[in-house]
């Protein structure tokens, strides 16, 4: 078995396109993963509060920012969204008078996404539902020192990912 580097052989049953070596099986195991998590976590903040999961990320956001308002821009940069589809989203969290979107007081060309008092009052009660479940589905599969070297690999991931753009 010299050089293929601690590669396994195929399974008997099934076929597993992504390959055998140490990394695809790890991007497999993580998207898989973040897949599953996603979904439950989804599931689960909307039965609790009726937010989707973007919902409560775009919420999360604004209430980050200062004065609970983003340009349309920045935020969507935030979220890693199409402008079209944040302007729907936007539009769908304003409807439920979670936030307003205004005119930006900077630049007059620009709109701003600003998280209203019923947003907040939302965002709050969704923040802690959204702990109990991260408590329940991601905390007892990593002890401190598990859960400090993933946040590590995903923060290089992150660079990495963000440097290929920049090639492109």
């Amino acid at each position: 078995m010299s050089g293929d580097h601690g590669a396994q052989a195929p399974p008997t049953s099934g076929r597993d396109l992504t390959g055998f070596t140490p990394k695809a099986r790890a991007w497999r195991a993580f998207f898989e993963t973040s897949a599953l998590i996603t979904d439950r976590m989804e599931k689960l903040l909307h039965a609790a509060t009726g937010l989707k999961l973007s919902d409560y990320n775009l919420l999360l956001l604004l209430s980050e920012a200062t004065g609970n308002q983003l340009r349309m821009g920045e935020l969507a940069e935030k979220m890693v969204f199409s402008p079209s589809r944040l302007s729907y989203q936007v539009k769908s969290l304003a409807a439920r008078g979670l936030i307003d979107r205004c005119t930006d007081e900077n630049d007059r060309r620009g709109m701003t996404a600003r998280l209203t008092q019923e947003g907040r009052r939302v965002f709050a009660e969704a923040s802690a539902v959204h702990a109990q479940h991260i408590r329940k589905l991601f905390h007892p599969a990593l002890d401190d020192a598990q859960a400090e070297d993933l946040r590590a690999i995903c923060e290089q991931i992150h660079t990495t990912v963000e440097q290929a753009d920049t090639l492109d």
